[in-house]
């Protein structure tokens, strides 16, 4: 066998070894991994989110966007520039030739701009946009303006609903007391009537000796 071709199997020994996944010391990482948490930060003056992963130990590290981000001294993993809006898949591996320990997904939600904003002055606790912070969705001020065009119709029809709702309920009361009522009411006005007549009848009768 050519001597060169012995000289490159050597050579790719090691990476063979380290491809085989260690099954025992997988498990092992995967129980550290169980213990990674993480925190979400915004940055205003960078209008991007920034990820940070705890207990990241040695040995470990996180892939995302195809990159391959290791620990620092206090094992975290912070991951920054995250634009508002992005899908996030954060997977966790180990040195140990196998596959993930860990899988962290979370869509980032989008800064409104419009919170706190004088546009929003009066409808804080009336609309959504104007009530938080992070919402998931863009504000837009076409949005907002929308909403709040909206919220004040709204306003302005709600006496007149109130008012035909009323009316509504004056005439089904109405109906209800003539059906439960009213057939009661025409027998006693005809007993009455007929009686007078009979009554009134016989006092001519008496009246004029007949």
């Amino acid at each position: 066998m050519n001597k060169k071709v012995i000289l490159i199997l050597l050579l790719m020994i090691p990476f063979v070894v380290n491809a085989e996944c260690d099954k025992a010391k997988h498990q092992d990482y995967v129980k550290l991994a169980s213990n990674i948490t993480y925190d979400n930060s915004y940055s205003k003056s960078a209008g991007t989110f920034s990820i940070t992963v705890f207990n990241v130990l040695n040995g470990m590290y996180i892939k995302y966007d195809g990159k391959e981000y290791k620990p620092n001294s206090s094992n975290e993993v912070i991951i920054k520039n995250i634009a508002g809006g992005t899908y996030v898949s954060l997977e966790v591996y180990a040195n140990d030739g196998c596959g993930i320990l860990k899988r962290i997904n979370k869509s980032e939600p989008y800064f409104n701009k419009y919170y706190g904003s004088d546009d929003c002055v009066g409808y804080e606790d009336k609309l959504t946009m104007c009530a938080h912070q992070f919402t998931s969705s863009e504000v837009t001020k076409k949005l907002l303006d929308r909403a709040i065009y909206n919220y004040n119709n709204k306003i302005k029809n709600e006496p007149k609903e109130k008012e035909t709702e009323a009316d509504n309920t004056f005439y089904t009361k109405v109906m209800d007391f003539l059906m439960n009522w009213g057939i009661k009411i025409v027998l006693l006005v005809v007993t009455t009537v007929l009686t007078w007549a009979i009554c009134s009848d016989k006092f001519r009768k008496i009246k004029h000796g007949i």
